[in-house]
């Protein structure tokens, strides 16, 4: 299919040049190019069809700052998450599980997805052919978050990863996404000595955690010789008289029993 701009595509994109927009929705046209609501929709649908454009969602486009050599647009990923959270006023977002977990060095596989923590959407999305997994949370279980900044066709941007304690806390208490239990174990025992992680991921486990989590961590913990400080901390914050959890609970419950942290040690 031939990208040479159509009148009406020489209109459009002299105007969000112009104007330096990033995105559009459906009525935006039809005010300021003075089109019908029909002939908006077929611009605008012709415009993704030839990628000239990326559909964010139904009705809302996000728009390239110049047009790109071969005349498609091919956004990363972190211009498609800002311009959805910025449509959505989300409170924060923050990208962590497997491309947070690969940025830091503690597994080596390679995500085909992104995964976005964030307070207003939810799901799976496939847009201009990347995944991304949108997990909603409430705005106080986002934060201890890494900046970053990109630098992009469309400009710089300031980009939120989960920061390394929130993303090991991240693998252990959302295993269930990512399935990283047990290896998580193993990435929160190597840096038990670390008293600059310790103190972080000691805040984000009081913050976050279920009692469920409280009991695996502290368990790791203690067998990792933390200092003790930290683990009465973390068994002031578990009831008493709960049932016994497995340590690893994608196995069947089975093994010895932990009396002090109510696991059963099912390695």
């Amino acid at each position: 299919m031939s990208n040479q701009l159509g009148a009406l595509e020489a209109r459009f994109f002299s105007w969000t040049q112009n104007r330096s927009v990033v995105t559009v929705k459906t009525g935006d046209l039809v005010k300021i190019l003075r089109l019908t609501p029909r002939q908006e929709a077929s611009l605008l649908s012709r415009m993704a069809r030839k990628r000239l454009i990326v559909a964010l969602k139904r009705g809302l486009y996000l728009i390239p700052k110049t047009l790109p050599a071969g005349g498609v647009f091919s956004p990363s990923a972190y211009i498609v998450i800002d311009a959805l959270m910025k449509d959505v006023r989300a409170t924060g977002y923050q990208i962590s599980g497997l491309t947070a977990f690969n940025s830091y060095g503690l597994d080596t596989q390679i995500p085909n997805q992104l995964d976005i923590y964030n307070d207003k959407l939810s799901g799976m999305r496939t847009i201009a052919g990347q995944k991304y997994r949108f997990i909603k949370v409430l705005p106080a279980r986002l934060g201890f978050t890494q900046n970053y900044q990109v630098r992009e066709r469309e400009g710089e941007l300031t980009i939120e990863f989960s920061s390394l304690p929130r993303a090991v806390f991240d693998a252990i208490y959302d295993f269930e996404k990512y399935g990283t239990i047990p290896k998580a174990y193993g990435w929160l025992k190597e840096r038990v000595q670390d008293r600059v992680f310790i103190k972080e991921f000691l805040v984000v486990l009081l913050k976050l955690a279920n009692v469920s989590t409280l009991k695996r961590v502290g368990y790791v913990l203690e067998k990792a010789r933390c200092k003790k400080s930290v683990l009465d901390a973390i068994q002031r914050k578990i009831p008493k008289k709960l049932a016994f959890i497995s340590l690893d609970p994608t196995k069947k419950a089975r093994g010895k029993i932990n009396s002090k942290w109510g696991v059963i040690i099912n390695e």
